[in-house]
């Protein structure tokens, strides 16, 4: 299942062999796959070549000069997918009963959706009850780099995974070695001691497992006062924070010695886990208050002060759907696409084909959740 299930058509892994191998040849290939499963599920160990990674750097723009215009991508050997592939497959079925509801990504019958409504809705009703709080929203440096290989090891052991487990996930991380491509050629080999790797089916459920103890450190803090959130709804059900995997949000009262506890806690999660704060990308916003309070707010985390709506998951967070300059990043991303296209050369099936095939999704995102006015829909249509 897992074979037949991965995606054929990825680019060729450092073994040379593509998904597509082992699908079209499975009866030759499957004896000698079992073997290796087979010791695999014995001893732990994979053979080091198996779960080598060549990173290919992709250029971001048409002109690069520093190393940070690349985007790095992994390729993982097709062999070492499938392992992953199998264990990703069974821990998605347990997740859901270990990870808090905080967190939305990587667990069934969660949605992106889902948090940006709730971030909405929490945020509106602050605003409307006049109370005073602040957001704040954080971001993780190289998040899944950083990763602390015995912390992880702790977390599964916490959760009651079996030494049986933790040794095939020690083995999956340990094994693995790194090489770039430079005109083709693999240079310069890298032996792992940390982090999480893209293209691995096994990397976000991990990642989930590590960040879900942010959101019990915090259930522990409000526990004890240390923190508060906001109370929303009839329940006054208390929101102190949502996760998207590393797209983490906090809501909190007012209170410096509220948000002294939230940085010192920060502080703390980042020391064992390797998941530290990036203050400088990071932002706090205000609700009901006023700048001078504000300013000194941010200055207990040194991030900069920003105002709404705030862009969270890739959509307006505090905003006005009713108002034309909530509409702009999308108005923006459209011409940006058509700026590029050449009309004068491409038949009406032509124009017709690239707009349904590159712009009628990219407002889809935003009418999931919000309601278009008339005057942007057909500003829309007649770009």
């Amino acid at each position: 299942m897992a074979v037949f299930h991965l995606n054929k058509e990825k680019a060729p892994s450092p073994d040379g062999f593509t998904i597509a191998v082992y699908q079209e040849c499975w009866d030759v290939i499957k004896e000698g796959l079992m073997r290796v499963f087979s010791e695999f599920h014995t001893n732990g160990v994979i053979n080091q070549s198996t779960n080598a990674t060549f990173i290919a750097m992709v250029p971001k723009k048409s002109q690069t000069f520093k190393i940070s215009d690349y985007r790095p991508i992994s390729l993982v050997t097709s062999l070492y997918k499938i392992i992953a592939k199998i264990f990703s497959g069974r821990l998605r079925k347990v997740l859901h009963e270990t990870i808090s509801g905080f967190q939305g990504a990587f667990v069934e019958g969660r949605h992106i959706l889902d948090a940006v409504l709730i971030a909405n809705e929490v945020v509106d009703e602050k605003r409307r009850s006049g109370e005073e709080g602040v957001v704040f929203k954080i971001d993780f440096e190289k998040a899944y780099d950083h990763v602390d290989w015995g912390f992880l090891d702790h977390v599964l052991q916490r959760k009651g995974f079996s030494q049986k487990w933790r040794s095939w996930i020690r083995g999956c991380l340990s094994s693995s070695s790194f090489a770039i491509l430079v005109n083709g050629n693999a240079k310069g080999w890298v032996k792992a001691s940390r982090g999480l790797r893209q293209g691995d089916p096994l990397s976000p459920f991990l990642f989930t497992l590590v960040a879900d103890v942010l959101s019990r450190l915090m259930i522990r803090a409000e526990e004890t006062g240390l923190t508060e959130g906001f109370l929303v709804g009839r329940d006054r059900t208390r929101v102190s924070m949502l996760q998207f995997a590393d797209d983490t949000i906090f809501f909190s009262k007012a209170s410096l010695e509220h948000l002294q506890n939230l940085k010192f806690i920060l502080l703390v999660f980042g020391q064992v886990s390797g998941l530290k704060i990036n203050l400088e990308k990071s932002s706090i916003s205000g609700i009901n208050i006023g700048s001078e309070l504000l300013s000194n707010l941010a200055l207990v985390f040194e991030c900069r002060v920003s105002d709404w709506p705030l862009s969270y998951l890739g959509l307006p967070l505090g905003g006005n759907p009713k108002t034309i300059g909530f509409w702009d990043p999308v108005v923006e991303r459209i011409s940006r696409r058509l700026d590029g296209w050449k009309k004068a050369f491409l038949s009406l099936g032509g124009r017709i084909t690239l707009i349904q095939s590159c712009l009628s999704h990219i407002p889809s995102y935003f009418l999931s959740l919000f309601k278009i006015s008339s005057s942007i829909a057909s500003k829309i249509e007649k770009m």
